[in-house]
């Protein structure tokens, strides 16, 4: 089967599609022939060397979302069948890209993989288990009462998306920072106030709860009231001594029971995602340029 690797840290000229030996399904295992493989900016940072870990060492394969078809089961890995249509994630900094989602065909733990709803694409599919997790597990950081204001920076990509999304549907008053041109796509998953990106936060008032998705960092600060907690996905600034403001970065934790219910919101319309182009397999490469493109609207994923 083919994988894309990374055989040296660097740009996206470093992914090169290389042959490795058919998966086999140990015990509690499934082997999934991959259709989707998500593109997300982790995956970026980790082809430049950035998020892999000491104890990884080229080279290492790529990917957190996958999409596809169960091809074969090994013991104890009950509910599923050769054939059924799965959706997965893969807890890449666990791993360290000894497994990746950049493959024809992975062979992952059962708790990995669920179900894939009737409906519901490959393609669209491996675009919501590492951004709907993380927008869930970020919210459930934030310390929010009924109805409270939530700040949401980068509204227009897919974390900050499907938080706007969790957000309103929670009964939140969300105020979105939007990228440019984009407004439109944010006002109609339901925030109430979209700005647009270079919006100064220094008027925009206080809120105590903010999901910084892109993330801004250090220049978001004036719109955090005192008390106020800010959620990131990596680490920024610390704030100003005597600001009063928490901050907390969230690095996704595998939820199977929450993965399913996200799948199954997007699946049944009540969640909205959006592609901005599929690439195959062996152009990896472009498929990281095309995501590292300003103004991309929506995902840009692989299909092996």
């Amino acid at each position: 089967m083919r994988v894309v690797e990374v055989g040296e840290p660097g740009g996206p000229e470093v992914l090169r599609v290389v042959e490795r030996a058919e998966p086999g399904a140990g015990a509690g295992e499934v082997v999934v022939a991959v259709e989707a493989a998500g593109v997300n900016p982790t995956d970026l940072a980790a082809r430049q060397g950035m998020t892999v870990g000491d104890s990884a060492s080229p080279p290492y394969v790529l990917g957190w979302d996958f999409a596809g078809t169960v091809r074969a089961v090994g013991e104890g890995a009950d509910g599923l069948a050769p054939g059924d249509a799965v959706v997965g994630m893969v807890p890449w900094y666990a791993v360290h890209g000894r497994v990746g989602a950049y493959a024809e065909r992975i062979a992952v733990p059962r708790e990995w993989v669920l179900r894939r709803p009737e409906g519901l694409g490959a393609v669209e599919a491996a675009t919501v288990p590492l951004n709907a997790l993380t927008a869930a597990q970020m919210l459930d950081r934030l310390p929010l009462d009924a109805g409270q204001g939530v700040l949401v920076t980068g509204a227009s990509g897919a974390v900050g998306g499907y938080a706007v999304q969790l957000a309103v549907r929670a009964g939140h008053r969300v105020t979105a920072v939007a990228g440019t041109g984009d407004e439109e796509w944010v006002r109609d998953i339901g925030a109430h106030v979209v700005l647009p990106r270079d919006t100064g936060y220094s008027r925009i008032g206080e809120f105590s709860a903010v999901v910084d998705a892109v993330p801004v960092g250090e220049a978001l600060f004036p719109a955090v009231a005192r008390g106020g907690k800010v959620v990131s996905t990596r680490p920024v600034p610390d704030a100003p001594a005597g600001a009063g403001i928490t901050q907390e970065v969230v690095l996704v934790e595998l939820d199977p029971p929450l993965l399913e219910r996200l799948v199954g919101e997007v699946a049944a319309g009540r969640l909205r995602t959006r592609v901005d182009r599929t690439f195959p397999l062996e152009r990896a490469a472009d498929a990281h340029r095309a995501a590292e493109e300003r103004g991309r609207r929506g995902k840009v994923v692989l299909t092996p």
